[in-house]
């Protein structure tokens, strides 16, 4: 009869292989969770700015200055951000997180140039969730803490 030995020490190798494939998935799991976590917090930001903006909606809804025909701009070298009616402010607010959204443009429009954005426009991009959602509610945010002109 034909037996076949085994070298010593060949068992222990097969069991390092295995506990390497182990410690590589395990890395690969904590790699995965890891992520998720992030992107679960920053959509946890986006929304509690989004709450933020829709109580300022509300406020500016309540004061009677909501109206999607204004226009929002920011005079950077005052630190006002202000709701326009044809070019005449109705609401101005202190630009608290100017450093967020001192460069927003939505299509054409920009904070501080021109007629500067409509208030629907900040409000809809806001709520979209898309790339310059975090400034728009930043906007929204400063406007409710703001007082009529």
């Amino acid at each position: 009869m034909f037996r076949l030995r085994r070298k010593k020490g060949q068992g222990a190798i097969e069991y390092l292989f295995m506990i390497a494939a182990a410690l590589v998935i395990i890395l690969i799991a904590v790699r995965y969770v890891g992520q998720s976590t992030g992107t679960a917090s920053q959509q946890a930001d986006i929304a509690s700015l989004q709450s933020q903006a829709e109580l300022a909606k509300s406020t500016l809804t309540a004061a009677g200055v909501w109206n999607d025909n204004y226009n929002v701009k920011l005079d950077d070298t005052k630190n006002i951000l202000s709701i326009e009616n044809n070019g005449n402010p109705v609401w101005n607010a202190t630009a608290t997180h100017e450093s967020e959204y001192e460069s927003l443009q939505i299509g054409s429009n920009s904070l501080t140039g021109g007629n500067g954005i409509p208030l629907s426009d900040v409000y809809n991009t806001c709520s979209s969730g898309g790339d310059n959602a975090k400034a728009a509610c930043y906007v929204l945010a400063d406007l409710g803490n703001g007082h009529k002109v």
